[in-house]
């Protein structure tokens, strides 16, 4: 046997038998637990508070982490949430005869026209737009 497994095993039964004395003392009287001879322990108002305080620590750390990435964002209208220095937008350059076409990026505006469908404004950025029979874009799919 390994020396990790031993340890995980000698931590898996530790960590059982601190859980069941942890049970044992929140669910025993106090008289029964001085008739064994133990004085000396927390008061049990802690059985509940231990777990509590666990609890809502997570619940903070879930709800500050989301807090602490929204204040780490750009706003939606920030021009940076666009572009930025590594954008490259369509140019003849970009364009191949033969194969794949390079990747680029398609401007803002020109993608919420094609969602929301304003073909005027799509075709001052392609010419060459073609509108499928069902309604929508074919060049963009």
């Amino acid at each position: 046997m390994k020396s990790i497994e031993i340890y995980g095993f000698v931590g898996w039964v530790g960590s059982f038998g601190m859980f069941l004395l942890y049970i044992i003392w929140g669910f025993l009287p106090d008289n029964l637990l001085n008739s064994f001879g133990i004085y000396f322990y927390p008061d049990k108002s802690w059985a509940l508070a231990i777990p509590s305080v666990f609890v809502m620590t997570i619940i903070f750390l879930i709800v500050f982490y989301q807090f602490l990435n929204m204040a780490k964002c750009k706003p939606l209208d920030s021009y940076t949430t666009l572009q930025d220095n590594f954008t490259r937008f369509h140019t003849k350059k970009t364009e191949i005869q033969d194969g794949l076409p390079e990747i680029y990026d398609i401007p803002a505006p020109v993608v919420n026209n094609i969602l929301f469908y304003e073909p005027e404004i799509v075709q001052k950025f392609d010419p060459d737009f073609k509108l499928h029979e069902k309604g929508y874009l074919t060049n963009y799919l």
